[in-house]
């Protein structure tokens, strides 16, 4: 049985699997020969300096979140998303090297989200954005964590799953009511595939929010990765889409849906989102769920009803 180290190329510096009892080797990744015996492996110093170095451009990381984000829309995604590992290579290998000649995995990652909170609570802070556009711009910055960062983490190194996770707890302590969980980019490319929330998204729509904004991604997530796992969450999903487009189509053809959306909105989506921020997954089931209960009165049963007298 073959035994494996890791090691970083010396001229590349691209960490890689090195087959114990080799002399010389082929990197992966450029393709240069090297001898086993100038791998590079981490050190203090390494470790220190990649820091000193990663603090000092972490903030370059928060420079165009908006525009970066409207980039997350079905036909765009992967553009945008190799766009933004071309633009952040040298970020990502930095916390790639970092976490490789980190001394101690667990206060490396630790210290990296740290850095990372930081430099978004800077961006934030130095954004001009009023008290009353806090809100939104959290979101977005949201957003942009779960869409972009995380999933270019784990897709420049699968084995950096520790650290994406461990971002997300600091960004939640953080940032309040902030709880952002890591996806890949394959699995929120894969989303694109599956059915929309379908009043989630007549909403969203109305109230002129892009496509596939930050609270249908946190519904979707919820959707897939919680309820449809949940007792009883395949039936609800399963009934929600028999009733849902019908609900839509009629609250369309309704002269003040604009107003109608709005409500639904502030009543129900939007304290949906908070609550799966929160943790609260039954709570915002049980929102949810008297959401489409009330519009299945109002848009369906009472068109029955009304069928049924004529």
């Amino acid at each position: 049985m073959v035994v494996y180290r890791e090691g970083r190329c010396p001229k590349c510096r691209e960490v890689m699997q090195i087959p114990e009892g080799r002399s010389q080797i082929i990197c992966m990744f450029c393709g240069e020969p090297f001898a086993v015996a100038d791998t590079e492996e981490g050190d203090a110093g390494d470790y220190a300096a990649e820091l000193g170095l990663f603090r000092e451009c972490a903030d370059t990381l928060f420079c165009n979140v908006e525009k970066t984000v409207k980039g997350f829309q079905r036909n765009q995604y992967e553009g945008s998303f190799q766009s933004y590992l071309i633009a952040y290579q040298k970020e990502l290998k930095m916390m790639q090297s970092i976490m490789y000649a980190a001394p101690e995995r667990t206060e490396a990652e630790e210290t990296l989200a740290e850095i990372m909170t930081d430099a978004a609570r800077r961006a934030m802070e130095n954004s001009g954005v009023g008290k009353l556009g806090r809100e939104s711009l959290q979101m977005t910055m949201n957003m942009y964590m779960v869409t972009y960062v995380l999933p270019a983490i784990l897709y420049t190194d699968a084995g950096l799953a520790g650290l994406a996770d461990c971002i997300c707890r600091e960004w939640s302590s953080v940032f309040k009511k902030s709880n952002i969980q890591a996806a890949t980019y394959d699995a929120l490319k894969e989303g694109f595939r599956r059915k929309l929330c379908y009043i989630t998204t007549a909403v969203c729509e109305s109230l002129n929010k892009p496509r596939d904004c930050y609270e249908l991604q946190v519904l979707k997530a919820y959707r897939d990765n919680y309820l449809s796992a949940a007792p009883g969450g395949e039936a609800l999903i399963a009934q929600y889409y028999d009733l849902a487009p019908t609900i839509v189509k009629r609250v369309n053809k309704q002269k003040e849906h604009a107003s109608i959306y709005r409500e639904l909105y502030e009543t129900y989506i939007s304290p949906c989102v908070r609550l799966i921020e929160e943790g609260e997954n039954e709570a915002c089931r049980e929102k949810y769920q008297e959401m489409v209960e009330r519009l299945q009165a109002e848009y369906l049963n009472a068109v029955k009803e009304q069928k049924r007298d004529r």
